[in-house]
C-alpha cells in the first residue's frame, strides 16, 4: 500500500525541512526482510534514522533503486510509498528490470540520475539536505548535483570503506568484489561532498589516513530504538521457548534451563558462522547446559548446506538451533540470551551486538567489529593467554571479550570464560548496557547531527 492519496499533498505542503536519504542498492522497504542480498543493517539504519529525523521536525524522502519485482512478494517496486505524512520511499527506475548487486551499481548511475532528476522536478518539493549511504548512493547524489543550479548540502555516510574491505577479504575475491574500483571511486567522492558522517572511529581514522580526507566529519553511528530493544523479563510461557525448541525437538521447558549463546546476522561467508559452530563444539562436552542459537538462511543454499553439514559432522545436531529470519522475535531472543557472539571478519559497525548490549547481554566478538572494539571493550582491559597456547590471547574488557578473527580456540576460551562465572557474565552485561544507553540513542545522536550540519527544525 503506497498511502499516496492519504499523505502526498500534506507532505508537499509541509514547511518542514526536506531531507533526501539515498540508499540506492538492496531491497529497501518499511518492513526490512533480513537476509535478502545486499539488504541488512544499512537499511535498518536508514529507516530508524528517518524516523528520528521526522520526530525532530523534518520530512524525509528515502530513495532506493526499483523497477523490478520484490524477490519474495513479487510486488513491483515502483512509485512513492508513504509511511506517514513526513516519511516516504521513492523507487528509481533505470530500465533494467532486475536486481543489480551493489558492486555493479556504477553502471546504473547515469540512468538513475535521470530518474532522480525527473522525480524531483515532477514532485516540486525543495530538498534542503542530501544524505547518501554507501559509495553508490554518494555517486548518484554527486552526479545529480552536477547539473543543479541550486546548491544542496551533501553529506556522505559510507557505512564501510573499500580499504577496509580489501584488508578483510582474500586477494582472490578482490576482482569479483571490484574492490580497487570502489576505492578509486571513494577517493573521488571525498573530494566532492560537503561532509562525511562517520559510523565508527575506524571510519574516521581511515578517511584521514587512507583517503587523505581532512574535511568535516559528523558523528553518526547506528543507534538503538529503545522502544524495541531494552532489558526485559521473559515469561516462562512465552512462545520463544517453544519456537527455539521445535528446531531441535526439545521441549520448551528444557530450553529454559539452558544457557543460550546467540548469533544473528545475514548468511554470508564473512560472518564466519562456521567459526562459532566449531568453537561451540569445542566446549560442549564441558558445558552440556549450553545451547547455541545461530541464524542460517536456507535461501542462501550453498552456505546453508555447508553449515548444516558442519553441524552434522561435529555431532552437534540437537545442540545447535538453526533459526531462519527472526526479525520480529529479536527483542525477545536477545532477552533470553546469556551471551551474544559475533565472529564476523568484517563489519562497518556491528548493529546486532549493539542491540544485544542494549538488552544487557555480554558480547564475545571478533576484532573486526568496531562497536565491540571501540566501545564495549572499554578502558579496563585484561589480556588473557589461552591455556596451553601463550602465543594466542583474548582481550577481556568491560562489556565484551575480543577474539582475533578466525581464532576458533580463542572463541571457545572466551565463551568458556563467561559460562564459568555467572557474576562476571552478569556484570559484563550491565556494563555493556551502560556503555550503549543513552549514548547510542537516535534522539541524542540525531539532534547533535542536525545542529552540526546547520539544519534548524524550529
Amino acid at each position: 500500500m503506497t498511502n499516496y492519496e492519504q499523505y502526498h499533498q500534506t507532505f508537499l505542503d509541509s514547511p518542514r525541512k526536506h531531507i533526501l536519504n539515498i540508499t540506492n542498492h538492496g531491497i529497501h522497504q518499511w518492513e526490512i526482510v533480513p537476509g535478502l542480498t545486499d539488504t541488512g543493517g544499512q537499511n535498518v539504519f536508514v529507516n530508524q534514522f528517518s524516523d528520528e529525523l521526522s520526530a525532530q521536525g523534518c520530512k524525509v524522502t528515502i530513495i532506493n533503486r526499483g523497477g523490478y519485482p520484490h524477490p519474495i512478494s513479487g510486488e513491483m517496486r515502483s512509485g512513492l510509498h508513504y509511511k506517514n505524512a513526513n516519511e516516504r520511499i521513492f523507487y528509481l527506475e533505470d530500465g533494467v528490470n532486475s536486481f543489480v548487486r551493489k558492486e555493479d551499481m556504477g553502471e546504473q548511475i547515469p540512468d538513475l540520475k535521470v530518474a532522480l532528476e525527473e522525480f524531483l522536478i515532477s514532485d516540486g518539493s525543495v530538498v534542503d539536505l542530501m544524505i547518501s549511504h554507501y559509495w553508490d548512493a554518494a555517486l548518484l547524489g554527486i552526479t545529480y548535483l552536477e547539473d543543479q543550479s541550486e546548491k544542496i548540502p551533501h553529506i556522505w555516510v559510507p557505512h564501510s570503506l573499500g580499504v577496509y574491505k580489501k584488508r578483510s577479504v582474500s586477494p582472490e575475491s578482490w576482482p569479483h568484489l571490484r574492490v580497487e574500483e570502489r576505492i578509486a571511486t571513494e577517493k573521488q567522492i571525498v573530494k566532492q561532498v560537503d561532509g562525511i558522517g562517520a559510523t565508527s572511529g575506524m571510519i574516521r581514522e581511515m578517511l584521514a589516513e587512507d583517503y587523505d580526507y581532512h574535511g568535516k566529519v559528523y558523528w553518526l553511528p547506528p543507534c538503538i530504538d529503545t522502544n524495541h530493544f531494552y532489558p526485559r523479563q521473559v515469561d516462562q510461557n512465552d512462545p520463544i521457548w517453544e519456537f527455539l525448541g521445535k528446531h531441535i525437538d526439545l521441549p520448551g521447558e528444557q530450553v529454559r534451563s539452558r544457557k543460550i549463546i546467540t548469533e544473528v546476522s545475514r548468511s554470508v561467508a564473512n560472518k564466519r558462522k562456521d567459526i562459532l559452530i566449531k568453537a561451540y563444539a569445542g566446549l560442549k562436552s564441558d558445558f552440556p547446559e549450553a545451547l547455541l542459537v545461530v541464524s542460517i538462511d536456507k535461501r542462501e543454499k550453498e552456505l546453508a548446506q555447508e553449515l548444516f553439514n558442519l553441524i552434522e559432522d561435529l555431532d552437534m545436531k540437537g545442540e545447535v538451533v538453526p533459526v531462519g529470519s527472526i526479525w520480529d522475535l529479536l527483542p525477545i531472543l536477545y532477552a533470553v540470551t546469556d551471551i551474544f557472539c559475533t565472529p564476523s571478519d568484517v563489519e562497518g559497525f556491528g548493529m546486532t551486538p549493539q542491540e544485544a548490549a542494549a538488552t544487557k547481554v555480554p558480547i564475545v566478538s571478533s576484532d573486526g567489529v568496531p562497536f565491540a572494539t571501540e566501545f564495549l571493550l572499554g578502558t579496563e582491559v585484561a589480556v588473557q593467554a589461552l591455556p596451553g597456547n601463550p602465543a594466542s590471547s583474548i582481550k577481556i574488557g568491560e562489556g565484551a571479550i575480543i577474539v582475533a578473527r578466525g581464532d576458533v580456540p580463542g572463541f571457545t576460551f572466551a565463551l568458556e570464560t563467561l559460562l564459568l562465572n555467572d557474576n562476571i557474565r552478569h556484570e559484563m552485561g550491565e556494563k555493556a548496557y551502560r556503555i550503549t544507553i543513552p549514548e547510542f540513542t537516535w534522539e541524542q545522536v540525531t539532534k547533535k547531527f542536525l545542529i552540526a550540519v546547520g539544519v534548524s527544525t524550529t
